[in-house]
């Protein structure tokens, strides 16, 4: 039994590999290790026919290498995306509000309405005062006030009318 495991190691080694990388891709379901499993298909049929571990090892490499880039520009649509998972006030970033109260940042005033609810804001801009009753778009959050910038398309439109 102990000859068998001798004369096929490196065999054994890389059918080792092979299922302990599809086990934890398995286990975790975040494409942590599927690259390395080609790879280590790969370098066992190559185990095959060359007894030289560097042999091997450097096709383990380049094949999961190229496994890597392939299942990453292949799969990148399917992947999420950082912004599809905006919650809670990070997803009013992008929004279009009102001002309720004239936002100055040097007064320390300002609120603006989104979605029904009254946030207190400031302007992306310390010299930028937005008047009461214009619109504007949410561009970051800095605590629980919103930064804002003036909507230059509603606002626009809105004196047009």
């Amino acid at each position: 039994m102990l000859e068998f495991f001798v004369e096929n190691g490196y065999t054994l080694f890389w059918l080792a590999v092979a299922i302990a990388t599809a086990v934890v891709e398995g286990m975790t379901c975040g494409l942590v290790s599927v690259w390395f499993v080609p790879g280590a298909l790969v370098a066992l049929v190559i185990s095959f026919f060359c007894d030289l571990f560097w042999v091997q090892l450097l096709a383990f490499l380049l094949i999961s290498l190229a496994s890597l880039i392939l299942v990453k520009t292949v799969f990148k649509k399917y992947l999420p995306n950082q912004k599809a998972f905006r919650s809670n006030s990070d997803a009013l970033i992008g929004e279009r509000g009102i001002v309720l109260e004239t936002v100055d940042n040097l007064h320390e005033t300002g609120s603006v309405k989104i979605r029904s609810l009254v946030w207190t804001a400031r302007s992306s801009d310390d010299r930028t005062v937005l008047p009461e009753g214009s619109f504007v778009i949410v561009e970051d959050i800095s605590g629980v006030k919103l930064i804002c910038k003036p909507d230059s398309k509603q606002n626009a439109d809105r004196t047009q009318k």
